[in-house]
């Protein structure tokens, strides 16, 4: 039986591909929604399977750990931290493909401005997937709560995109089943800064022991 140390140290290495598999999803269903690339659309929208099985893997990797090793401390804030992680992570890949379906809808209906908060939401969210997955590599406690603080900008985005909605469809009628669209997409972004907001927080209780997902910001 392999040492706790040394089966830590797979751990990691597996969240951290994971994560890194999951960034490269988000990356590309927010490129093919911006530059209308339908073949990079299709790409996130057929690729499930790698990331199911690298969800399954590190669960049963936190499993193992905990039944074989019953780590303390740190180590054990760790395990618990990454097995919450890893979910987020599963569902932040099903939101990109969700993203990645709704962008290929959007290409075959009829083509409207998309306001300038969408490219700016679509920006913040990718950068706080970025940083929150780096904030894991390095346990870097700051970037970790820095994350929760740019929520909020998320948040702003979402609401002005919703008022953008309304009144897109009330002006412009015809154009309902692409704004409609175009809203499910900005709701997938807004519960994918959330998901992301999660992983920062089990960042910080794995660094610092401390359960901030309950506290105001």
């Amino acid at each position: 039986m392999s040492s706790l140390p040394v089966e830590l140290t797979k751990l990691r290495r597996m969240l951290l591909s994971m994560g890194a598999e999951v960034e490269q999803r988000v990356n590309e269903a927010l490129d093919s929604l911006l530059r209308h690339d339908l073949r990079l659309a299709e790409k996130v929208r057929r690729g499930d399977d790698v990331i199911d099985k690298m969800d399954v893997d590190v669960e049963a990797e936190c499993v193992e750990i905990l039944a074989l090793h019953q780590p303390v401390a740190r180590d054990l804030r760790y395990v618990l931290a990454a097995l919450r992680i890893n979910a987020d992570l599963e569902r932040i890949a099903d939101l990109a493909r969700g993203i990645a379906k709704r962008a290929i809808k959007l290409e075959h209906e009829k083509q409207i401005d998309r306001p300038p908060a969408l490219v700016q939401m679509a920006g913040a969210v990718r950068s706080m997937v970025a940083d929150a997955l780096k904030a894991l590599a390095d346990q870097d406690e700051p970037l970790a709560r820095s994350i929760r603080r740019r929520d909020l900008i998320v948040d702003d985005h979402y609401k002005q995109l919703m008022s953008w909605s309304v009144d897109t469809v009330a002006a412009q009628g015809e154009d309902a089943k692409a704004i409609i669209d175009t809203l499910s997409i900005v709701r997938a972004m807004e519960r994918m800064a959330d998901l992301t907001t999660n992983i920062a927080e089990a960042t910080i209780f794995s660094i610092a022991g401390e359960v901030v997902r309950h506290t105001p910001v």
